[in-house]
């Protein structure tokens, strides 16, 4: 082992003494090349043109003189020309007639004697039954109302076989020609029934309408309908 290690040792000690021995070397075989010279023959010789050389052709070049600029605000503005207009109106025909003279005292007399039109205002506005001059009135009376309703209604069959009954109480508007509109349960008790009710109320002849100062008027009324199964 010790042998080896010396050994080891020795060669790295001798790493310079090759490395120069090598760059040495190196150079020599360098310097042969650069100085290597090939003998060419004139067989292999190659005759190059000579050179025509540059030719430069002088002309004369003539000068060209550019006026000033001139500044923009030294420029004067042209004056605007307009056209003369002139303003012909056409000649205005006087097409007018001479009125009649108008006697205003005979115009008052007469606004006098008749005085000022009456002006109308249609009045929608439904009242109730004690704010009336004239009640309105189903023709024969509100007992043949009542029968007219019992005989046109017609017991739903779901309700028939539940047993279900009671007062159905309606509200709706005798209108100015007598038919009845804006009918409305207030107080139901079953679908069935409140429908059947509503359609009964619908399939009523007309009314006599009511009236408030002689004329027509929309009336609000409320009644029960009673559904009872015998």
């Amino acid at each position: 082992m010790e042998n080896s290690k010396n050994a080891t040792r020795s060669l790295y000690a001798k790493g310079p003494l090759f490395f120069n021995i090598g760059l040495i070397i190196s150079i020599t075989l360098c310097f042969i090349a650069f100085e290597f010279k090939v003998h060419i023959t004139d067989e292999e010789t190659v005759v190059l043109p000579e050179d025509p050389g540059i030719i430069i052709v002088m002309t004369d070049v003539k000068r060209t003189v550019q006026p000033p600029k001139v500044r923009p605000e030294l420029i004067k503005p042209k004056k605007e020309i307009l056209p003369n207009i002139v303003d012909k109106e056409p000649p205005v025909k006087n097409d007018t007639k001479e009125l009649a003279p108008v006697d205003i005292e005979e115009i008052n007399n007469a606004m006098d004697a008749d005085g000022p039109p009456e002006e109308i205002v249609e009045d929608n506005t439904p009242y109730l039954l004690g704010a009336l001059e004239v009640k309105p009135e189903y023709k024969g009376g509100m007992d043949a109302f009542y029968k007219f309703l019992s005989e046109e209604i017609k017991y739903p069959r779901r309700e028939q076989q539940r047993n279900i009954g009671g007062k159905v109480y309606l509200s709706f508007v005798i209108e100015k020609d007598g038919s009845l509109s804006d009918i409305t349960v207030l107080k139901g008790v079953s679908e069935g029934l409140d429908q059947e009710a509503i359609r009964v109320l619908k399939a009523a002849p007309a009314w006599n309408p009511g009236k408030q100062r002689g004329q027509p008027v929309r009336v609000k009324m409320t009644i029960p309908i009673t559904f009872q199964l015998n």
